[in-house]
């Protein structure tokens, strides 16, 4: 019988490595992700219009390569990330340009169960309906850690292929595929997942910090936990964020959110022979943001001065400090349930904006956004090859100091 409707229950993802899958009738090993809470496809066929001389209708609507999107949100639960998912064929490490290679894509399928069902694999039951969706690439991806909601994982991939398993086609040509897979088998039969890392669903308080105050005199301790590649280390731009010896640690800052994006663009390499695209590099450089939002306690006590240095006796020439508003900051962000983000040792303040403390009663609050580019490191607890990870991710966490700063004596902050 037909769904009347599909609703969040009935819905299943699952990630398959590129290099295993569905070449010819070939199947690889297919990982369900957990946590989800929303996906999106979006179908886009690229028309180019032809006219010509001597009639107004027109000559031919050329149809292009077809643009797939898919968006999909997870929460931050204990279970490999999405961008540890779309990203698993990579070995060689978990860097940003690592693990965008144009070899490192991924296939994606979205079942959809019976809506009698109360999960998706109830009873053994496998997806009504699925959609293949082959050689997808990521291109966008974001955390966010508020202080009101979930942490989350947001990620976007893109591609040119989409199948539906019951064989429906729009095409006026009938353009059948050879070949598509068969539904991912349900992953929730029982109906009682639950998330496995630590502090369940990370909220705000599963955040984990570098602490310190100036009055502590046990410096050493607090250059430890900058060390430390399991705790959060925030810029010293914001105030509240004890600076000795080289080590940032929380001090008074009252943390409202913080959030990480990068935009992956890629270009479609073309060539004479062959309609799709042969390769989708990344185009660099990469940009990666953060924003990082406090209550104010005294404003943002960040200057903004035109010119920083002195002139040189008798006037002539520059100062080489003329003009430097701002320093290189390093920032690393931890949960409990394992995920650990390293932005480099490169992140500038872009802008800081003061607002709030309005007559209606709200709290005056500063957000600090940072810019830099090309670095960007996610390592996860749960990368591994047996949860649908890297072949190395498991060496990865061992070594998570090597790619989270590998030591703080020497960081700016």
């Amino acid at each position: 019988m037909a769904n009347n409707r599909v609703y969040y229950a009935i819905q299943q993802v699952s990630f398959t490595k590129n290099s295993s899958g569905y070449a010819s009738t070939a199947e690889g090993t297919r990982t369900v992700a957990h946590g989800v809470q929303s996906v999106g496809l979006t179908t886009t066929f690229n028309l180019e219009q032809v006219f010509e001389l001597g009639q107004l209708a027109i000559y031919e609507n050329i149809e292009g390569t077809p643009d797939i999107e898919v968006t999909m949100t997870k929460v931050l639960d204990g279970y490999i990330p999405l961008w540890c998912l779309a990203t698993s064929d990579q070995t060689d490490g978990p860097q940003l340009a690592k693990r965008c290679t144009s070899a490192n894509k991924c296939f994606v399928q979205l079942g959809v169960w019976d809506e009698g069902k109360e999960s998706a694999g109830q009873d053994s039951s496998t997806a009504q309906t699925w959609v293949s969706m082959s050689g997808l690439y990521p291109t966008s991806i974001s955390y966010n850690f508020p202080i009101d909601d979930n942490f989350s994982e947001d990620i976007t991939l893109v591609g040119n292929s989409k199948v539906w398993g019951t064989g429906q086609t729009t095409s006026a040509l009938q353009c059948t595929p050879s070949y598509f897979p068969d539904a991912a088998a349900g992953a929730f039969g029982g109906n009682d997942d639950s998330p496995v890392g630590s502090g369940g669903v990370n909220r705000r308080q599963n955040i984990l910090l570098a602490t310190g105050n100036k009055d502590q005199t046990d410096t050493a301790m607090m250059v430890l936990q900058g060390n430390n590649p399991d705790l959060t280390v925030l810029p010293g731009d914001i105030p509240g964020v004890y600076v000795l010896n080289n080590t940032g640690v929380k001090d008074t800052a009252h943390l409202q959110s913080m959030s990480v994006s990068v935009d992956v663009a890629r270009e479609e390499l073309f060539e004479l022979g062959k309609k799709v695209s042969y390769a989708r590099p990344v185009t660099f450089p990469i940009e990666v943001t953060c924003d990082i939002e406090v209550i104010s306690s005294s404003g943002d006590l960040v200057n903004a001065i035109d010119s920083c240095g002195h002139m040189p006796p008798g006037g002539g020439g520059c100062s080489s400090g003329e003009a430097n508003n701002l320093a290189n900051r390093a920032i690393r962000i931890a949960s409990c349930e394992g995920t650990r983000i390293w932005l480099g040792k490169k992140n500038k303040l872009a802008s800081v904006t003061y607002g709030g403390g309005d007559a209606g009663g709200g709290n005056a609050t500063v957000t600090y956004s940072y810019s830099t580019f090309n670095d960007f490191t996610l390592i996860h607890e749960r990368d591994v090859f047996v949860s649908g990870g890297s072949l190395s991710g498991d060496k990865w966490w061992q070594h998570r100091h090597d790619y989270m700063g590998n030591g703080v004596s020497s960081w700016p902050y």
